[in-house]
């Protein structure tokens, strides 16, 4: 116990690490400073969440908001959504609880907790990289008898040089970081020991990833 009370006297006699304790719920509150602007950033975040969620026609009545199921998915979204510094990522939190609002769109709380983590678990970056491969999907339609790989050849790198271009990803880290899209669903490598060695991590992206682009998006927004 000594040495955990000499040891936060420490971080206290510390400027820095002492700041870093009022971003934490019940730190010291010696530098109000820095409370506040903690405080402003979670209050952007949350102004930002509800701008969204009420943009828009969105069909809230009172039974609905007293719901088991409704109330679980809205605490369970804010709580993500406060998370993320990118504004479009809470705002794409927003949408999708927005479209959880039509009975037909999810068959259970089950589903759209499965859709919330996948948006959580992608980072924007990632969440647009996908986007861009699923628009050149769309503009490069499969040719007469050509499979998915054959026509990812044809558009492939130009897709690289934009990802290189627009998000500085530097040309040797690609095929790791599509890899890495494996575990969100969103996106699927092409398998077979035929193609192990050309492969590298070119792959297309998912229904469940078309289907959450669709479930965020917006008329307002460029998804």
């Amino acid at each position: 116990m000594n040495y955990l009370k000499n040891t936060c006297v420490n971080i206290s006699n510390e400027p820095l690490l002492r700041m870093l304790m009022q971003l934490i719920p019940g730190g010291s509150a010696i530098d109000v400073g820095v409370s506040y602007y903690a405080k402003r950033i979670e209050d952007d975040r949350r102004r930002t969440f509800f701008d969204e969620l009420g943009n828009g026609n969105i069909n809230l009545n009172p039974e609905l908001i007293q719901s088991d199921d409704f109330v679980h998915c809205f605490i369970t979204t804010y709580n993500a959504a406060i998370k993320y510094r990118i504004e479009e990522k809470i705002r794409n939190c927003a949408r999708l609880l927005k479209s959880a609002l039509d009975e037909n769109t999810f068959a259970d709380t089950d589903e759209y907790e499965e859709y919330l983590q996948i948006l959580d678990e992608l980072t924007y970056r990632e969440f647009l990289m996908l986007v861009k491969l699923d628009n050149f999907e769309n503009d490069y339609p499969h040719k007469l008898e050509e499979n998915d790989l054959q026509r990812l050849e044809r558009f492939w790198d130009q897709y690289k040089r934009e990802l290189i271009a627009e998000f500085k990803i530097p040309e040797d880290e690609i095929d790791s970081m599509m890899t890495r899209l494996n575990r969100t669903g969103c996106y699927e490598i092409f398998a077979g020991s035929y193609m192990a060695d050309i492969v590298g991590g070119k792959g297309k992206v998912t229904p469940t990833f078309r289907r959450l682009r669709k479930l965020v998006s917006s008329k307002h927004v460029d998804c």
